[in-house]
């Protein structure tokens, strides 16, 4: 026994180590990783990754109906999110000249840029008071000169002062709110110095919902800091929200999905494992009425458990979205080993054998069925190493060989623990009461074409709506509901004109790109494309000419020295007061000519004083509520404002209008996007009308675009990104599960078959899965619980599981050529090693993840079915077939008149 003993101990202690210390089991949670590198739409991403940069975006979602709190919020994080180099790149929150490079202008309509001139040129009295000042005092002190020194009589000064009352009502509203915020304030910007309405900056921002949505978008550095870069935007998202609150926030995209549904999927399979593993203790604990032999055959299960992690460490090193369930599956499955061993050990004992006889003959009769259910279930895992789905094999390979695993101990130390300690009296017992299993399997084994014919009408009454089972593609439905990731992702395709994902079309030139450009544009499911063929190659002597002109109305500006020293809260008070005069006299002004003439032409002109006088107001209030502290948020306020102005500025002044846009002009985060690093590939980023995440859209938007630009599926151009990965990742994945099943029962018919030598015995034992394969997708379609990418693993399991209660009831009826099962101690094992199995998979059902969750469901229903038409159907069939005169084998039957181990109901 020591020889048995010891070496599993140092084992296990060596499999905890390599698990938890070093190498250490990993996580995966790039669903990416999950396809073979091998298949050709998996090369042609791969490619695009590594030529466009194109790590998986990060994005931001604020949310809420004060449009300016969502600006706020943006600009701190966006400046946050710029500062942190090590983690995040291509950042983008707004379109701000300053962002968009020397050539930001070509980037702009003709019509747009010959606005920006008009706007210059009417606002020019004001941008020269503007640029001489050095912070909020002196600009309202030019402002008040002004007004003092206005005539009263139309005139282009008073027009382009009238003009300016919205921007300093919003530059003096902002400052006031800097004062109720923590951390460093943004700038109005460029809109609230020209008065830009609600829609023009909004085009300034990415937008969604009519600006009710603002979004930031930035990338990783490399796939590999995915992880980090998560939790960090969480960290700095946490951070702005402090400074802003009152608003809705949370982060989405590839990254986070998958990040999340890792964590989450860890912390479900955590529980499961735990719950599944408690309660299959005690179902062993009740179900035999002790808890010695049970505990012993526990702790055997956590030492093949830890021996299967240290298995799936040094052979995967890792584990995925897949794999990630395999541990609460083999609590319930591995069990059954001891479930099986142990009622037979106990049913001999009561035959009167000696510990060492009884074992030795579990070991010998049950221990056939054992191995041959060990095998066949694993085969069913193993059978999954033969598909092209990557994560799939290594589902199979950590799952198969793990039950493997689980089998070596189960049957070298199991024997040892069992035949120490102290033993139970009353094992040499004999039960004198006929026990109720026996009565309860009479009322089928006496009506076997009674039960045939129950089973047909139940297996018509599933295939009615077995036949109507969909399948779910969509993988945002495999997410938990609640996890924030996957709201505010629904949010964006509810709120959005056009999914937010996007197929990607490599060219290899930019005439392509445009001809490719301008297909795409005509195909009905195409809702938009992001391209920069069009500004490298469009004519630009047009905007060349209008971005001249706008250097030559800004050359003769310069601004003054900026003021960064604390403001005088006194003087800047006394300055907004005698603003607010002025701003009194003329709104007394313009009432009292209104109310003469009886027109309303100056109303707009009015509101607009009138919120510039609130405003003063409010700012008055809250300076003086605390003036030291005001002093100091005021300094940061004006040095934001004045220097945005001032880089905003410089950066018109220096606009290169020497030549057209060229790649090599586009700034990094369009560069990276749609230049590839050789220069010599070109991507349109085509957007669907509809959302893809539904597959019959996914469907119609990516066969569009291959049948329209790559008709005889040559390969060129590329045609790839999440649309295209979602669509072939989803068929590949249900076309694998699909390929194990038969490979599953290919196997598992040839090992049945080398057991018993008898193609009979191979229908009979598949009899149980095939009745309770077609119970199980009824009562899915009865239900209305469709198949999705994590419960189509029931498939190949079902048919791995379900088989083995076959062949230990034909192990027993070869050995005493018998149908009578329930009363005897393998009936009693197969019911309760089904309920360990139920148990294991039915702990997943507690899981958030609603894929985790189905997968759970079914295989709990399945594991039943199976069960059930095991016990019943199966010894009915026997009991038919040994009336005429049929029989399994050429063992003799056992001397012993079997019985079952001692239940609940038998005394001890």
């Amino acid at each position: 026994p020591r020889l048995f003993f010891y070496p599993q101990l140092l084992l296990f202690i060596a499999s905890v180590f390599v698990t938890a210390v070093k190498p250490k089991i990993q996580f995966d949670t790039s669903r990416d990783d999950l396809v073979g590198a091998e298949k050709q739409y998996h090369k042609n991403y791969l490619r695009y990754k590594k030529e466009f940069l194109a790590q998986d975006e990060l994005v931001a979602v604020v949310e809420s109906e004060d449009t300016e709190k969502n600006r706020q919020f943006v600009e701190r994080l966006g400046e946050r999110l710029i500062q942190e180099t090590n983690l995040f790149t291509d950042v983008i929150y707004n379109n701000d000249v300053t962002m968009l490079g020397d050539k930001a202008l070509l980037f702009f309509p003709e019509k747009d840029l010959k606005e920006l001139l008009q706007t210059l040129r009417d606002y020019r009295p004001f941008i020269q008071q503007f640029v001489q000042a050095t912070n909020l005092n002196s600009l309202f002190r030019l402002v008040n000169h002004q007004f003092g020194t206005a005539r009263r009589e139309e005139n282009a000064e008073n027009r382009a002062l009238a003009k300016a009352l919205p921007a300093m009502e919003r530059i003096i509203s902002q400052a006031s709110d800097s004062l109720q915020r923590p951390g460093t304030p943004p700038s109005p910007g460029l809109t609230a110095l020209f008065n830009a309405g609600k829609e023009a900056e909004q085009q300034m921002y990415v937008t969604f919902a009519d600006g009710r949505i603002y979004i930031v978008t930035a990338r990783p550095r490399s796939d590999d800091l995915n992880d980090q870069a998560v939790q960090r935007l969480r960290e700095l998202v946490a951070q702005t929200k402090a400074e802003v609150p009152g608003i809705n926030v949370g982060i989405t995209g590839e990254p986070v999905l998958e990040y999340d549904e890792m964590a989450q999927s860890q912390h479900d399979t955590a529980v499961a494992t735990i719950v599944s593993l408690v309660l299959v203790a005690l179902i062993f604990i009740y179900g035999y009425n002790e808890s010695g032999r049970p505990i012993k055959a526990t702790i055997c299960l956590i030492v093949g458990l830890a021996y299967t992690m240290a298995f799936a460490t040094l052979v995967i090193g890792h584990l995925n979205i897949l794999t990630i369930t395999f541990l609460p599956m083999l609590v319930g499955l591995a069990i059954d080993f001891g479930v099986h061993l142990v009622t037979r050990y106990e049913e001999e004992l009561r035959q009167g054998k000696t510990e060492p006889q009884a074992l030795g003959k579990a070991v010998v009769y049950t221990g056939q069925g054992i191995f041959t259910g060990c095998f066949t279930t694993a085969g069913a895992f193993l059978a999954m190493a033969l598909t092209d789905f990557k994560g799939i094999r290594e589902m199979g390979i950590i799952s198969g060989g793990g039950l493997l695993i689980c089998l070596v101990p189960m049957m070298t130390l199991l024997p040892v623990l069992l035949l120490r300690g102290r033993q139970n009296v009353l094992d040499h017992t004999f039960p004198r009461e006929i026990e109720k299993r026996a009565r309860l399997e009479k009322m089928w084994l006496e009506r076997p074409l009674l039960v045939t014919g129950i089973t047909a009408g139940l297996c018509l009454v599933s295939l009615v709506k077995a036949g109507r089972v969909p399948f779910d593609y969509n993988l945002l439905h495999m997410q938990s509901k609640d996890l924030p990731a996957v709201v505010f992702e629904q949010k964006l395709i509810d709120s959005a004109k056009q999914s937010v994902l996007y197929c990607a079309v490599i060219a290899r030139s930019l005439p392509e790109a445009l001809a490719l450009e301008a297909k795409i544009t005509n195909l009905t499911a195409v809702g938009s494309v992001d391209s920069m063929a069009r500004y490298l190659t469009e004519d630009q002597a047009g905007k060349l000419g209008l971005v001249g002109e706008v250097k030559k109305e800004l050359a003769p500006i310069r601004f003054a020295e900026l003021d960064d020293e604390p403001a005088n809260v006194a003087e800047l008070s006394a300055t907004l007061w005698y603003l607010q005069g002025y701003v009194g006299f003329a709104t007394t002004d313009i009432e009292r000519e209104n109310d003469g003439s009886g027109k309303e032409e100056n109303k707009e002109v009015l509101d607009d004083f009138k919120s510039l006088d609130r405003a003063i107001t409010q700012l008055r209030k809250r300076m003086l509520e605390d003036p030291q502290l005001a002093a100091k948020k005021l300094a940061a306020f004006q040095l934001a404002l004045f220097s945005d102005i001032r880089e905003t500025f410089g950066a018109l002044k220096t606009q290169d209008n020497r030549g057209p846009l060229r790649a090599e002009d586009l700034p990094p985060a369009l560069r990276h996007r749609f230049v590839s690093k050789s220069g010599d590939l070109f991507l349109l980023q085509v957007y669907p009308k509809k959302d893809v995440w539904q597959r019959q859209n996914q469907e119609e938007f990516v066969n569009q675009l291959r049948n329209a630009l790559d008709p005889r599926n040559t390969g060129t151009p590329i045609v790839t990104g999440t649309p295209v990965q979602l669509l072939e990742y989803t068929t590949l994945l249900k076309n694998s599960y699909e390929q194990a099943a038969w490979y599953s029962l290919a196997a598992i018919a040839f090992l049945v078959f080398v057991h018993f030598r008898s193609t009979t015995c191979v229908i009979l034992s598949l009899l149980p899965v095939g009745v309770g394969t077609i119970w199980m997708v009824g009562f899915m379609g009865w239900f209305d619980i469709p198949f999705n990418p994590a419960n189509i693993m029931t498939l190949p399991l079902v048919i791995g599981i379900g088989v083995t209660s076959g062949i230990h009831i034909l192990n027993r009826f070869a050995e005493e050529r018998k149908p009578s099962i329930l009363a005897k101690s393998t009936g009693k094992a197969v019911f309760i090693s089904a309920l360990t199995t139920i148990v294991g998979f039915g702990s997943l059902m507690l899981a958030k993840h609603q894929g985790i969750a189905s997968l759970g469901c079914v295989m709990a229903v399945g594991t039943t079915t199976c069960m059930v038409a095991a016990l019943t159907f199966l010894p009915a069939i026997l009991n038919l077939l040994s009336h005429r005169g049929w029989v399994l084998g050429n063992k003799k039957p056992s001397d012993d008149n079997a019985q079952s181990t001692l239940g609940r109901e038998e005394p001890r």
